[in-house]
């Protein structure tokens, strides 16, 4: 199944747009502002949305539109996710989705619980971070140099946490959603599984950005 990617208006360097691991079948949709960046790089979207509140100069012809008004119920990047849903979206990765206001990157992780609710994987990616989520489930993990690992309990609790393949492992562990336990872990082997059986976990694959 194809993979939708979701540009969004957040801070986002053009190096790490433009080196994305594209793949010839994707599904491109700019959030409102993003089109910016994916102009930035030379990306055509296949469709944009959003209310034009970050995109000023109102969208360009040539490229499907979807617009609405700027008072709304979701964020453009929701819109964008609802949309891909609908088309029969299972994959989503959504870019310039963290920096800038943080508001807005809070709405980014609700949007991925909403995935989780329909029943698709929504993860967020930037030039130092993946973040998804995880619900009653195991999920593997491939070893990348220089990366931490991180498990925050996203429900109030998350029991029946095992982490397999790091360097502090969880056998049976239970998590809530104000402990930082989960923090700064590192795997180890050529893949690390993490398993919750109960509640949802928000699971951080990130780097320290570079000086």
């Amino acid at each position: 199944m194809a993979r939708c990617v979701i540009i969004g208006a957040g801070e986002m360097n053009p190096d790490f747009l433009s080196d994305f691991s594209w793949r010839e079948n994707d599904y491109i949709i700019c959030a409102d502002g993003g089109l910016y960046h994916a102009q930035q790089v030379g990306v055509r979207p296949d469709l944009l949305i959003g209310d034009q509140d970050s995109f000023v100069e109102g969208f360009p012809q040539g490229i499907p539109a979807l617009t609405c008004r700027p008072e709304k119920d979701d964020s453009d990047m929701m819109l964008a996710v609802k949309e891909g849903i609908s088309r029969g979206y299972k994959d989503f990765v959504l870019l310039g989705a963290t920096g800038g206001r943080f508001d807005h990157t809070l709405a980014n992780l609700q949007t991925i619980a909403y995935g989780l609710e329909q029943g698709v994987f929504v993860m967020i990616a930037d030039e130092n971070n993946m973040i998804t989520m995880l619900r009653d489930g195991s999920v593997f993990m491939p070893r990348m140099e220089g990366y931490y690992l991180s498990i925050f309990s996203y429900t109030p609790c998350c029991e029946g946490i095992t982490l397999e393949g790091v360097k502090y492992p969880l056998q049976k562990a239970r998590l809530t959603n104000w402990t930082t336990l989960g923090l700064s872990n590192e795997i180890l082997a050529e893949t690390a599984q993490i398993t919750v059986e109960k509640g949802t976990l928000v699971v951080v694959v990130s780097k320290d950005r570079q000086k």
